[in-house]
């Protein structure tokens, strides 16, 4: 996997196909895997670009603070891209709401798929679910099976969800990538006090927001619940 040296460390990254630049932003739990499927199916037409946030994946664990956005434009300048489309999701499409909100000039276009938002945390209505509680004494136990069922249920299923809508592919894939993030990562990534709870209002570039039944139903083609509108063609109507 070819690698970005910065003053922080190493970033991974992967480029595929030519075009017009699409980055794709992967979520909390996950690396740039997430996003396989949908880079070799538009591939053929648009340059596809991955890559790991800090500590996750095969991206070093940089100690120092850092902006997000910055580490983004460093990457498409060390690949010669003027402009992209941002692709989140989760934790990705709040990178790339910040991103579009410092440097819209560098940003075309945003589809943010079950977004995160810096500075805002959002308010769960009704009674906690005991799988929370599982989650909880799962992570203080550092019991990295019961966390990674847990986090199966909770951000890829859905509390509500049922396990026959989401592929045998995607959630072997996601329990994948959080194992191993789990057992590889020795520190949280320190990220920049960001306040973003104004940028929606603010931004003046074409954004498609989608809202996912479960934080990472774009980890694969058949993630996706009954009724909503694919991920490929969202993009194929973003992209143009």
């Amino acid at each position: 996997m070819p690698k970005f040296v910065t003053s922080e460390g190493a970033i991974c990254y992967t480029a595929h196909g030519s075009g017009p630049a699409v980055v794709f932003l992967h979520s909390a739990l996950t690396d740039h895997r997430q996003w396989n499927i949908q880079v070799n199916r538009l591939s053929n037409d648009y340059c596809c670009i991955t890559y790991d946030l800090w500590a996750d994946g095969l991206t070093d664990q940089s100690s120092q603070r850092h902006d997000p956005a910055d580490t983004l434009v460093a990457l498409l300048n060390y690949l010669e891209v003027e402009t992209a489309t941002l692709v989140g999701s989760s934790l990705g499409g709040a990178v790339a709401i910040h991103a579009g909100k410092r440097y819209p000039a560098r940003v075309s276009s945003l589809v943010l798929l079950g977004t995160g938002l810096f500075g805002f945390q959002p308010k769960i209505d009704g009674p906690d679910s005991a799988i929370y509680a599982e989650y909880e004494a799962a992570l203080a136990a550092h019991d990295v099976t019961r966390l990674v069922n847990a986090a199966e249920i909770i951000w890829l299923i859905g509390i509500n969800g049922k396990e026959e809508s989401i592929s045998k592919e995607s959630r072997a894939a996601f329990r994948l990538m959080y194992r191993e993030m789990l057992e590889r990562r020795r520190t949280l990534p320190r990220y920049e006090q960001i306040n973003d709870t104004d940028a929606l209002q603010a931004l003046d570039i074409p954004t498609m927001l989608v809202e996912c039944l479960s934080t990472i139903d774009s980890c694969g083609p058949n993630t996706m619940p009954s009724g909503t509108v694919s991920h490929f063609a969202i993009l194929r109507s973003v992209l143009g």
